[in-house]
Order: structure tokens, then C-alpha cells, then sequence
């Protein structure tokens, strides 16, 4: 039975793409008009990033910790539809988790809606990936597309591999406000978890969810290719 918290994501299963196919068809998937650099986000290393454990990893997306949510492209530029293709995956770990902010906004009760609409977030880390900087957000926005309230909450990172640090402004006792929302991230209500199989592909709505990776555990091989579609 379809779930609404899963109204935004797509899974196919026992796909077969080569890395140009790929290309083509997350380009397919962009509204935009123009060459393929106005309709897939490039980075240094392109559209396309491999996403693999690396001993020697500087930043923790390419280790085996746990990754806390976040939504892609917040230092930098915001995609809309997230794509995901499996290239290798072996037994338990490294599930990514994504969570339906426009579902958990309206499960909030009004005094929860006030308080969040006058939180700003601010986030700082150091450029050792693709990504670095510090950037300053409003914890309620609006969808871009339909106009829809979701919440911008990126969890902290605390972790020797690149931190990320969150300040939080706006209301008093934020830090118990900051807990209190983060606990409802991984209420089974609003989260999917997706355990990886050779050959998934996976789209995703960037503005509605949040997303995050359990730790890898023995699933050391499991590998994906990542694109980010405007």
C-alpha cells in the first residue's frame, strides 16, 4: 500500500545504466531548458559523483559513519529531484533515510509552528569536499515548485572528518528545541528507510525531504552513483 510519506520518491529495482545512460536520463528528468550544465548540477568533478567508502576519506560522506540529515546542495546550489543509482551493496548497512518535512510540518501543533517559524539556522564547515562555507537559513520555507511548507533542518555533524556546526537563533532554549524537533526526523511516521539492493535507482524530491545514511557497518562495498537534477 502506497504511504504519503513516500509521495515524492521514486524506486525502480534491477535497473542496468552505464554512466552515459545515466547522464541521459537525469536530464530527461529536468523541466529546465538548455545543454546539460542547466539541467544537472556540476560540481569539480562533474554531474555525476561516485559515492564509495574511502579509507583515507577526509569528509565522512566517503567513510563508514553514519551521514546526519541534510538536504543536498545547501552551501552551494539547491537541486530539485535527487537521483541515486546502486551499483553495489552487500548485506546490512549504509540504509539511507529520508524524512517527509512537509508531513512532519503538519503534524506540528500551532505553538510548534509559531516557535519554528522564527528559527533561523546557521551552518559552518570547512571546504575539504565539494562543499564548505557558512550559510544562514530560515527553518520554514516553501516549496518551490507547489508551494508546499517544509523544514530546512540539517542535523549538527560531529565528527573529525569535516564537521558541520549549526547555530541556532530566533528563540529561547534552543538547544532543547533543536532535540525535540530532531527526535521527530526518525518518527517511523515521516521516515523511510531504503536498504540498498544492486541495481536500485532511487529519485527523490530535495525540497520536501531531508535525508541521511545509517552507518556502514560490514557493508563496505556498497557504492552508488549520485546526480543532482535542476
Amino acid at each position: 500500500m502506497f504511504s504519503s510519506k513516500l509521495n515524492g520518491i521514486a524506486i525502480l529495482k534491477n535497473q542496468h545504466f552505464s554512466k552515459e545512460e545515466l547522464l541521459t536520463f537525469a536530464e530527461n528528468l529536468s523541466d529546465r531548458p538548455g545543454e546539460i550544465q542547466d539541467k544537472l548540477l556540476h560540481w569539480e568533478f562533474g554531474p555525476v559523483m561516485e559515492m564509495k567508502f574511502d579509507q583515507l576519506a577526509q569528509n565522512y560522506l566517503f567513510s563508514d559513519e553514519v551521514v546526519p540529515f541534510h538536504w543536498d546542495g545547501a552551501f552551494y546550489r539547491e537541486p530539485r529531484k535527487l537521483l541515486f543509482f546502486c551499483q553495489e551493496s552487500e548485506g546490512n548497512g549504509g540504509e539511507t533515510l529520508f524524512v517527509n518535512t512537509e508531513l512532519l510540518w503538519n503534524s506540528l501543533a500551532d505553538k510548534e509552528k509559531e516557535d519554528c517559524t522564527k528559527v533561523t539556522l546557521t551552518y559552518r564547515t570547512e571546504k575539504k569536499a565539494h562543499y564548505g562555507g557558512e550559510i544562514k537559513v530560515p527553518l520554514v520555507q516553501k516549496h518551490p515548485s507547489n508551494g508546499a511548507t517544509i523544514l530546512r533542518l540539517a542535523e549538527e555533524v560531529e565528527t573529525h572528518l569535516n564537521p558541520v556546526s549549526l547555530e541556532i537563533s530566533g528563540i529561547p532554549n534552543a538547544d532543547i528545541f533543536y532535540q525535540e524537533l530532531r527526535k521527530k526526523l526518525y518518527d517511523p511516521e515521516f521516515m523511510y528507510e531504503h536498504s540498498w539492493q544492486k541495481g536500485d535507482l532511487l529519485i527523490c524530491d530535495n525540497f520536501t525531504f531531508l535525508h541521511g545514511r545509517r552507518a556502514l557497518g560490514g557493508n563496505l562495498k556498497r557504492s552508488f552513483m549520485r546526480i543532482q537534477i535542476l
